[in-house]
């Protein structure tokens, strides 16, 4: 039994989705793998941990056995290079849908979609300590996804980008500790909750516009709230003290601002990946310029509209090492 589950963009609502905001996350064409091995070197505490949340509601009958599968993150990497695209919740989705194929087969994955949506958030919060798990989401359900919440409780609807909007991505070559990331925000919050307010009041605003321009179908107006959502995090980075918003992402978004394009950090920042948006290739082709001399990496992405999937393995396919 082979699973697969993509990675994930963060488009908006990073941070301000800690505190109960709607954010937007996009699944993406590059995925991870968990195959059946007999010897496998290491199951990931994420996984461990929705096998056990799953077990315990009855969906699986038992917990599997340590070295049952290989976790193969290799798809989220770059020439050896991990990339910022969300593998460890990538792997816990794809690591609960191979559990649900091998007991009760590939094509009961996709009826229960929502339950290993379910536990596989509830696993890698508990491994993690906290998140919000819109990643877990994302990789789910596939697609562009809005992710607001009810007493706590995601709620999940898929949207597609406006037809207008053309975007890239580039990778600083910085990988980045999320937590440590999260852990300056929330000192900023205990010792100055007025700065960490506006901040995050600027955050949840130009997710809000974005989320109305999508709707809307309107890329231009997409691209002008990127562009402010880049300046509120930029500007809450500044306040915690941690570079959200790296120097050389805001020579990018200076350089875009000129063309009429848009540049955010994906995600908690401070390096890893960088979203460029705008209406137009052209605006793109002048940005690529810039980001290659900074040092940016361009990554080829599009959207992944399927979400986790499971397949029998062929004939020739052992698990990789």
């Amino acid at each position: 039994m082979i699973a697969t589950a993509p990675g994930k963009l963060m488009l908006a609502g990073e941070y301000a989705v800690l505190d109960g905001a709607d954010a937007w996350c996009a699944a993406v064409n590059r995925r991870v793998a968990v195959r059946d091995d007999g010897d496998a070197p290491f199951t990931p505490p994420e996984a461990r941990a929705a096998w056990t949340e799953a077990a315990t509601d009855g969906l699986l009958r038992a917990v599997p056995a340590d070295g049952a599968a290989f976790f193969d993150p290799s798809g989220l990497a770059d020439h050896g290079r991990k990339l910022g695209l969300g593998s460890s919740a990538a792997l816990c989705v794809a690591g609960l849908a191979w559990a649900v194929a091998r007991e009760h087969g590939a094509a009961s994955v996709d009826p229960h979609r929502d339950a290993i949506a379910l536990f596989a958030r509830r696993g890698h919060r508990a491994a993690q300590g906290g998140g919000s798990g819109v990643d877990v989401l994302a990789s789910a359900y596939g697609g562009v996804v809005r992710v607001g919440f009810e007493d706590g409780v995601p709620q999940v609807t898929r949207h597609a980008l406006p037809a207008g909007l053309r975007w890239r991505t580039y990778w600083s070559g910085t990988p980045v500790r999320t937590p440590a990331m999260i852990t300056a925000v929330r000192a900023l919050q205990a010792r100055d909750a007025g700065i960490y307010g506006a901040c995050m009041a600027a955050v949840r605003a130009a997710t809000e516009s974005f989320g109305d321009a999508l709707l809307r179908d309107d890329a231009a107006d997409l691209v002008r709230a990127v562009d402010c959502l880049g300046i509120a995090l930029d500007d809450l980075g500044t306040a915690a003290g941690v570079p959200v918003v790296t120097p050389s992402m805001r020579r990018l978004a200076e350089a875009a601002r000129s063309h009429g394009a848009a540049v955010k950090p994906s995600g908690a920042g401070g390096g890893d990946v960088v979203l460029a948006f705008a209406t137009n290739d052209g605006a793109l082709d002048a940005l690529a310029a810039v980001a290659s001399a900074d040092g940016l990496v361009a990554v080829d992405l599009a959207v992944d509209d399927a979400g986790v999937s499971v397949r029998e393995p062929g004939p020739v396919e052992p698990a990789a090492r």
